[in-house]
């Protein structure tokens, strides 16, 4: 057991929420080799319990979703006093349909189809810098 005190990536969970095999894994495999702790969602139902749960340093978060939909997920995050300090970082095709007020209360929109390193760079920088 390590005894540091300054937190790693390693200490750092992403929360990944796609309803895509394919992109959740690419996802996860991918920042997992940069060294974050991934928990993966593919139903947009859990993620509002699952971030109070894990307090994860970030999500990245699809707008598509079964269950309930990116849109209502960000709003319900942002409005639980629990969960509204989580930097959202939103991978979707849908990014035109974010409005003005939306699109604020995230820290960063990513649209599909994506390129991996951006993806990277992204979670990088919010995580060194915090929202905005």
């Amino acid at each position: 057991m390590s005894t540091e005190s300054t937190p790693s990536a390693r200490d750092k969970i992403i929360l990944v929420v796609e309803d895509s095999d394919e992109i959740r894994e690419l996802l996860g495999l991918v920042l997992e080799a940069e060294g974050y702790r991934v928990v993966a969602l593919e139903d947009g139902r859990d993620v509002i319990s699952t971030a109070r749960e894990l307090e994860p340093a970030l999500i990245t978060l699809d707008l598509a979703l079964p269950g309930k939909d990116g849109w209502a997920i960000v709003r319900d995050l942002q409005d639980e006093e629990h969960t509204r300090d989580i930097p959202i970082l939103v991978i979707s095709a849908y990014t035109r349909e974010l409005d003005a007020p939306l699109r604020r209360r995230v820290a960063r929109v990513i649209s599909k189809p994506f390129y991996i390193t951006q993806v990277v760079s992204d979670v990088e920088e919010i995580l060194a810098g915090g929202r905005g």
